[in-house]
């Protein structure tokens, strides 16, 4: 008898140690499939803006922002530059690429405050077509800029540059409000 409790002892530490690493498993696995789950709903609501001008003679000019994303933007910064130097507002924009005010343009807010919902382009800046626009357009190629950062219901953000292909990735966004597009 005195030999069966030294292998009934060892068996039972060998169940009290299985029962302890599957624990710790089901505790491992369960962390894991947490972490799935969150990336999953962040993913669900993942905004992307884009932005961008388009032109064409007998067209008026446009600046869209556009979120091609599922889930909302919502915008923290919105800031245009004019060779590198930030511009206030549309007008300040015009005169800069044009030498002339333009008293026909049509613009919408894009700033602190408001939201892309997913589908949704804004027209940000309209030209009605005339020969002040097609200088403007011409000038915009390559002197006009803007850059927005938006973040999502995560708060998880991004800055959206015209200047570069896709958003990057911010820890957030910045709040200088002396650059702050005013429109």
């Amino acid at each position: 008898m005195a030999s069966e409790r030294p292998l009934a002892d060892r068996v039972d530490r060998v169940l009290s140690l299985s029962a302890v690493v599957a624990a710790l498993s089901a505790v491992a696995v369960s962390v894991y499939q947490a972490q799935i789950s969150r990336q999953q709903q962040k993913a669900s609501a993942w905004p992307y803006v884009m932005q961008g001008n388009s032109y064409a003679r007998g067209m008026p000019y446009r600046w869209r922002v556009e979120n091609a994303g599922v889930g909302p933007a919502r915008v923290r910064t919105f800031e245009v530059r004019v060779d590198g130097k930030p511009r206030r507002r549309w007008s300040d924009v015009v005169r800069a690429l044009t030498g002339e005010s333009e008293p026909a343009l049509v613009y919408t807010h894009v700033g602190r405050g408001t939201v892309l919902l997913p589908g949704t382009t804004l027209e940000a800046l309209v030209l009605p077509e005339n020969p002040r626009t097609v200088r403007f357009f011409a000038g915009a190629q390559t002197r006009l800029s803007a850059r927005l950062c938006y973040c999502s219901v995560y708060d998880d953000c991004w800055l959206s540059d015209s200047d570069r292909d896709e958003p990057t990735p911010v820890r957030e966004c910045p709040t200088d409000t002396t650059r702050a597009f005013q429109q």
